[in-house]
Formats: C-alpha cells, structure tokens, sequence
C-alpha cells in the first residue's frame, strides 16, 4: 500500500512540475517577493483570485523589472503585468478561434492556412486599447500577428 501510494505522489508531483514549467517562458521566473503595491493592485482588480507570480525585466535593453500574475478568470487562463511600482501594463486572456473576429480569422485563412494557432489572447492595455494577438511557429520561431479589436491587421512580430 505504502509502494502504491508512493508512487502516486510522484506521478502528481511529476505533472505538477512538468505544467509548472510549461507555463514558465524561460525568460521568466517565479518570484515569490512580490512588492506589496503590485500585489494589493492585483487583489484590488481579482479578488479571490490566487495568481502564481513572475517576474522579468522587458523593455529596449531589458532594464524594465515587471511583474506577471498568472491565473484563471473564468474558465480562461489569463495574465496581468505591473510594473515595479503596481501599475497594471496589460491584461491578457486565452479566447477560443471562434471568438476572433472574422476578419482577423479570415486573414490566418488566407495568408497562413498550414500553421496551426498555438494561442490567441485578447489583450487590453493600460489604456484600455483591445487587440487580439494570434500565434504561431513559422520555420520554429514564435511569430505573434496582431489584429485591432474588429478584426483588421495591424502588425507581426517575433517573440
């Protein structure tokens, strides 16, 4: 029974390591002393919600330290960056194909119909500004196709 149980505890510990590191970007690491004011920020916008934490510098020069709570919002896994001071840069959530809007579905038909969508996000900024960013490996690099919030091209870029 011992044995058993074992190796129950090992499988569950297997997979909770193999999803943490799934989630983790590699540029990223958990953080676990997150300031006070980003972390009361976050409470204030998702109460109730318990966000596993990282952080990373981004910017020009990679000089800009944020902070990246990551979680679920109803039934979307979702993530929401402050920088060092606790103000919210951007909030992000996973939306299924078929919530993009036509135009922007339309245009990964046209221009791209052999690469399958890794993930779409709807994402809304610090000034309230929607777009939809849809992702995608060409030639295994990470390429982002950004779409205005009603669905028309607005940019690619690589991760």
């Amino acid at each position: 029974m011992k044995a058993s149980f074992k190796k129950i505890l090992l499988f569950i510990l297997f997979i909770y390591g193999f999803a943490t590191q799934a989630q983790n970007d590699g540029l990223s690491k958990i953080e676990k002393n997150v300031p006070v004011i980003v972390a009361e920020n976050f409470n204030n916008s998702f109460p109730d919600k318990d966000p596993v934490w990282f952080s990373r510098y981004q910017g020009r020069y990679s000089q800009e330290l944020v902070y990246q709570a990551k979680f679920i919002l109803d039934n979307r896994y979702c993530q929401s960056i402050y920088d060092i001071n606790g103000n919210q840069i951007v909030f992000a959530a996973t939306v299924e194909y078929k919530e993009l809007p036509k135009d922007a579905r339309d245009y990964m038909e046209e221009k791209y119909p052999n690469f399958p969508i890794v993930e779409a996000l709807l994402v809304t900024d610090s000034k309230k500004e929607v777009t939809y960013e849809i992702g995608i490996y060409i030639d295994n690099q990470y390429v982002i196709q950004v779409f205005s919030k009603e669905g028309t091209f607005i940019k690619s870029t690589k991760a």
